[in-house]
């Protein structure tokens, strides 16, 4: 069981797990190796679909989803890089041939380069220098950005104005990929050693409560049990 951290993508490769439904910030790209998953997600006006039996899905970012799979399913989840990666590219057809890729890899020694080999992803448009220069402060210090209003003014921008070109910039609203570069970092402080209590203050959360809620809330499970069931952190770069 590993979790791979790159500067802007992640993948998990392991067993299935009992995940709880959730909502990613990024899209995720869902393998199931050697059996089928069952795939749900739920929408305001029509509530949550029907199961639906599959091998390979691309969930979209924001999307509430519950993710079914027994414990001897071998998994696959690569989780899409926000800024650049244009989803629309995976087809149906490019998910089931990147899953008969990776079914006839080693999965010991997967790594996040191998896994976007398979994948049609092309890196979208230059996006905004003042967007990008609040990224690249975010994925160095998380914990500088408690609102929003912080990274306005670094952007040189109005609050309502950085709001709006982030979210069309980045795709996700600006909290929710703060969120998910939190997350990356308290991996990549975890992987050092560090305690899930240290890492969560590293990375701008209150308390390891809060951290542990949010993870729940993002992945569909805790990142205790995680740490618990032996998976190995990898910073893949």
């Amino acid at each position: 069981m590993r979790l791979l951290i790159g500067p802007s993508r992640a993948a998990y490769i392991g067993p299935g797990l009992n995940l709880e439904p959730h909502l990613n910030a990024a899209c995720t790209l869902a393998f199931s190796l050697n059996e089928p998953m069952a795939l749900r997600t739920w929408s305001k006006t029509k509530g949550w679909s029907d199961w639906n039996e599959v091998t390979a899905a691309l969930i979209p970012g924001g999307t509430l989803h519950h993710l079914k799979c027994s414990n001897d399913a071998q998994m696959v989840f690569y989780y899409l890089d926000p800024l650049q990666d244009e989803a629309r590219l995976v087809t149906e057809n490019a998910l089931l041939k990147a899953r008969n890729a990776l079914c006839a890899m080693d999965k010991a020694s997967l790594s996040l380069k191998d896994i976007e080999g398979y994948l049609p992803l092309r890196s979208q448009s230059e996006s905004c220098s003042k967007i990008r220069h609040v990224l690249r402060e975010m994925e160095a210090c998380p914990v500088r950005f408690n609102s929003i209003e912080a990274a306005a003014s670094l952007a040189c921008l109005s609050g309502s104005r950085f709001r709006a070109l982030f979210a069309q910039e980045v795709g996700l609203p600006f909290r929710r990929y703060r969120l998910w570069r939190r997350m990356a970092h308290v991996a990549k402080v975890v992987s050092k050693g560090a305690s899930l209590t240290e890492a969560a203050i590293d990375a701008g959360f209150s308390d390891s409560a809060h951290l542990s809620a949010s993870f729940k809330a993002m992945f569909g499970i805790s990142p205790g049990f995680l740490l618990n069931k032996g998976v190995v952190i990898c910073l893949d770069h």
